[in-house]
């Protein structure tokens, strides 16, 4: 089969949504080998294919039917699952929990790159690999702080710590795949009983699923850029593809990894939930495929998702969207935003790597 699909609109989405659950992992990093930060993204010119737009003008339009659809839920339904103070513990738990259980496996040495010495731990994610004592140590150190409320600010300066040394030892473009345990850190510390007494307390969730937001959308864009890293995953796992060219596949997942990405910065109380359960799915799918290492090195995304889900819209949302309550002038702000951080994190990630190999 070329790499162009069928022109038969149901075989298009059947095979889209088919292809996408195996492939959309935001980290193909820790699958497809060591990765040689020096070689240059592909060109522009051989990113825009004219599966790249058929793809785009397909997924602008889905986007922009959600937006709709969203805005005209919105008129009729309430979406709140739990009362504000009842979330508010409800993220509490879910974060602490879930981070001591990440910072104890790290610790532990359970996320670690296949190709890399097991022994030799990892900082923050599995490809962060060769650390030493010092490091095991802070993790252990996250693992307990981070449940004692009173050392809030003490575990979440451990987090940016941790984030600081993946920086020394493999760069800050590279770490910008990372930026959601910076939003962690910062959820941790304005979850303080201190911080309680400040107006930007509330800022938190926002932070916490903007961060995973965009890291999302940048692994995705990633995937535009550098097909060659989605392609080696496949080339270990074939059946993944549903008959597709690997080529054709690796766009894909990139489209629906960033427009599931996109729905958590822009999505009202419905579509940013339905954003965060396909997400879900999509990693919780991709699991048994690709075993433990990214069952425990998803552990911090999946409880990201879990509080976008109990929260709902939050001011995030309205900034990126806009309040305006029609159902058309919804759509077409959601598509053009959708269009404008596409443009922008792509263009960023020129330059933004173009400036590193220079340095």
């Amino acid at each position: 089969m070329s790499g162009r699909f069928s022109t038969r609109p149901t075989g298009f989405l059947f095979a889209v949504f088919l292809c996408a659950p195996g492939v959309a992992d935001a980290h193909v990093k820790w699958f497809c080998g060591p990765i040689d930060g020096s070689a240059p993204p592909l060109p522009l010119r051989d990113v825009v294919t004219p599966l790249f737009l058929e793809l785009l003008v397909l997924f602008v339009a889905l986007v922009v039917i959600g937006g709709m659809i969203d805005a005209l839920i919105a008129r009729f339904v309430t979406a709140t699952v739990f009362k504000a103070d009842r979330v508010a513990v409800l993220n509490d738990v879910i974060v602490r929990v879930g981070v001591a259980v990440y910072a104890l496996c790290l610790w532990g040495n359970l996320a670690v790159v296949l190709w890399a010495d097991p022994s030799s731990g990892s900082i923050l994610t599995p490809d962060l690999y060769g650390t030493n004592r010092l490091v095991g140590l802070l993790q252990l150190a996250a693992a307990i702080t981070v449940l004692i409320p009173r050392l809030s600010l003490i575990a979440a300066a451990i987090m940016v710590i941790l984030y600081g040394l993946g920086v020394m030892k493999f760069g800050l473009f590279y770490m910008i795949d990372y930026l959601f345990f910076i939003g962690l850190a910062a959820y941790i510390a304005l979850s303080g009983t201190s911080s309680r007494r400040f107006s930007f307390h509330v800022y938190r969730v926002p932070i916490l699923v903007g961060s995973l937001s965009l890291s999302l959308m940048w692994t995705a864009v990633e995937k535009f850029l550098f097909p060659q890293w989605t392609i080696s995953v496949l080339l270990l796992h074939p059946g993944v593809t549903a008959g597709q060219s690997f080529s054709t596949v690796a766009t894909i997942a990139g489209f629906v990894e960033f427009s599931l990405a996109f729905y958590l910065l822009a999505g009202r109380e419905v579509l940013g939930r339905i954003g965060a359960i396909l997400l879900g799915i999509v990693f919780v799918i991709a699991m048994p495929e690709f075993g433990m290492l990214d069952v425990v090195g998803h552990i911090p995304v999946l409880l990201i998702l879990l509080v976008a889900l109990i929260t709902g819209e939050t001011p995030l949302q309205v900034l990126c969207r806009g309040g305006d309550p029609g159902v058309l002038i919804s759509g077409w702000k959601v598509g053009r935003a959708y269009l404008a951080v596409l443009g922008i994190l792509t263009a960023l990630y020129y330059g933004l790597h173009a400036l590193s190999v220079s340095l």
